[in-house]
C-alpha cells in the first residue's frame, strides 16, 4: 500500500472482527482495538499500530515486519509464524503469547513485558531484550543462546544525558 492510499484506522474497534488475509500495510493504527479478533495472514507490514490492542487475538502467520508497535498489547495473542521482523516492539506487552516459529530477527523488544512467553521455537537472530520484564532465566539463556541481546541498561532522559556527554568531554 502506498502513502497515498494508507488506510487511517487510528482508534477503530474490531473486537472479534474477522480480518483474516487483510492488507493494512502502511496503515495509521494508533490505538485500536483488535481484542479476540482473527488476524491470521494479514498484513501490517510498515503500520503504525502504537498503542493498539491485539489481546487474544488470532494472529497466526500475520506479517508486522517493520510496524511501529510501541506500546501496543499482544497478551495472551496467537502469534505463531507470525513475522516481526525489523518492528518497534517497545514496552509491548506479549504475556503468555504464542511465539512458536514466530519471527524476531532484528526487531527491537527493549522495556517489554514477556512473562510466560517460550521463545524455544522462535527465531530471534539479533532482536534486542533491553530490560524486558517477566523474563525467566531458561528464556534469557534460549534468547542469547539463538542471537538475541538481553541485559540491562540505564534508561537515559533529558538533562542527564546531555551531563553525561559533558563529563566525557572533560575527561579527554
Amino acid at each position: 500500500m502506498s502513502g497515498d492510499e494508507a488506510i487511517d484506522w487510528a482508534g477503530a474497534h474490531f473486537e472479534s472482527a474477522d480480518l483474516r488475509g487483510r492488507d493494512l500495510g502502511g496503515a495509521q493504527l494508533q490505538y485500536a482495538n483488535f481484542r479476540g479478533a482473527d488476524l491470521r495472514g494479514a498484513n501490517f507490514a510498515a503500520a503504525d499500530a502504537r498503542g493498539a490492542v491485539f489481546d487474544g487475538a488470532d494472529c497466526r502467520a500475520a506479517n508486522f515486519s517493520s510496524a511501529l508497535l510501541h506500546g501496543a498489547r499482544f497478551r495472551r495473542a496467537r502469534l505463531q509464524n507470525t513475522c516481526f521482523e525489523q518492528a518497534w516492539l517497545l514496552s509491548a506487552h506479549l504475556e503468555h503469547a504464542e511465539v512458536a516459529e514466530t519471527v524476531f530477527t532484528s526487531a527491537n523488544l527493549e522495556w517489554a513485558w514477556v512473562e510466560g512467553v517460550n521463545f524455544d521455537r522462535a527465531e530471534v537472530w539479533c532482536a534486542i531484550f533491553l530490560n524486558v520484564r517477566g523474563l525467566s532465566g531458561p528464556a534469557r539463556q534460549t534468547l542469547e543462546a539463538n542471537g538475541g541481546l538481553t541485559g540491562a541498561r540505564a534508561m537515559i532522559l533529558g538533562r542527564e544525558l546531555y551531563e553525561r556527554a559533558d563529563e566525557s568531554l572533560d575527561e579527554s
